[in-house]
């Protein structure tokens, strides 16, 4: 049973409206948002009449490289762009939401990093074996029409999959590949994978397949069985998708090891952040503090920041990383982690 996505849901001024407001608190005072907001009803009436009569053509990207353990183009949409795609995704995030996987923990409300990480160490407390896999080279090789058709099963109507089709040949014109940070590319992903998930959730039970992003992880107390599911996995995303696993990534090993995902490594009843995780904090909480040092307004600023930076501490088991990172700049908060 499909339900339809109405174009009209998406340039439509009050829509437009509420993609403003989403828009604007993932990247407050950022990037043409207050350019956009200073004209606001007129931007407004300006886009919904160009969606609406699919004049509307993407700006121009802005790229940059991020490099953690791997260097990665990123891609970024003008402010008046993101508010297209905030539109967009609310109108066909509804009808595959109900039929996402409870195992996808990517770019999804109520789940995340942290909850997958949980559910791992949930897991992996209670079998023997773990196999991690990863795809190849994974948005570089989405290609568009089987992302389109997928669309269209859950009813996506002609003028929403003109509107996708155009933000796709704006990622990339050849039909294959989406860009590394669109929210509309973060969702197309997992509409992508979606199928996958299913099968992959079949072959195993008590929900011992998750996936975050396209990242996978297969946990089980038969290393025969787990073969066996890498092998259907491999195959279902061979075709029509024309994705291949990492061979380097398809690791399969006993539990009392730890677990490398996520940029943790997990442990039965324990984790710890792997060693490039922890030079990558210790980078930029060093970073967040010297910003802060400079004057009274950039320390206030800084203090979101921080928190984020460490929010993955909370856990109990990083404790003595913790204090790391506290006593490197006032060595009176160890006392405060140790009793957090």
């Amino acid at each position: 049973m499909t339900t339809t996505t109405h174009f009209e849901d998406i340039w439509q001024p009050a829509a437009l409206m509420r993609a403003f407001g989403r828009a604007r608190r993932a990247k407050r005072g950022l990037g043409g948002e207050p350019a956009f907001y200073f004209e606001l009803e007129k931007n407004i009436a300006a886009l919904s009449d160009a969606l609406r009569e699919r004049t509307w053509r993407p700006d121009p990207y802005h790229h940059f490289i991020v490099r953690h353990t791997k260097e990665r183009r990123v891609t970024e949409a003008t402010f008046r762009d993101r508010v297209v795609h905030h539109a967009l995704v609310a109108a066909l995030e509804p009808p595959w939401e109900a039929r996402f996987s409870p195992h996808s923990y990517a770019c999804r409300a109520g789940k995340g990093q942290h909850a997958a990480l949980a559910a791992a160490a949930e897991r992996i407390a209670r079998h023997k074996y773990a196999m991690t896999l990863d795809i190849h080279h994974y948005f570089d090789c989405v290609r568009h029409e089987v992302l389109l058709d997928k669309l269209a099963t859950t009813g996506a109507d002609d003028g929403t999959l003109w509107l996708s089709r155009t933000i796709l040949a704006a990622g990339n014109a050849d039909g294959t590949g989406i860009p590394i940070g669109n929210l509309t590319s973060q969702f197309w992903a997992n509409v992508y994978l979606d199928a996958t998930d299913q099968l992959a959730t079949t072959c195993v039970r008590e929900g011992n397949y998750l996936r975050y992003m396209d990242d996978m992880l297969l946990i089980g107390d038969d290393k025969a069985s787990l073969w066996r599911t890498h092998e259907v996995i491999a195959a279902q995303l061979a075709e029509p998708h024309r994705l291949a696993l990492k061979p380097k990534a398809t690791r399969l090993l006993p539990v009392s090891e730890g677990v490398p995902w996520l940029g943790m490594r997990t442990f039965p009843g324990t984790v710890r952040v792997q060693h490039e995780g922890r030079r990558r904090l210790f980078r930029k909480v060093a970073q967040s503090a010297a910003r802060a040092g400079s004057n009274a307004l950039a320390d206030e600023a800084e203090v979101a920041r921080a928190r984020s930076l460490c929010g993955h501490l909370q856990r109990r088991c990083l404790l003595p990383l913790r204090r790391a990172v506290c006593s490197q700049f006032n060595p009176s908060a160890v006392d405060g982690a140790a009793n957090s």
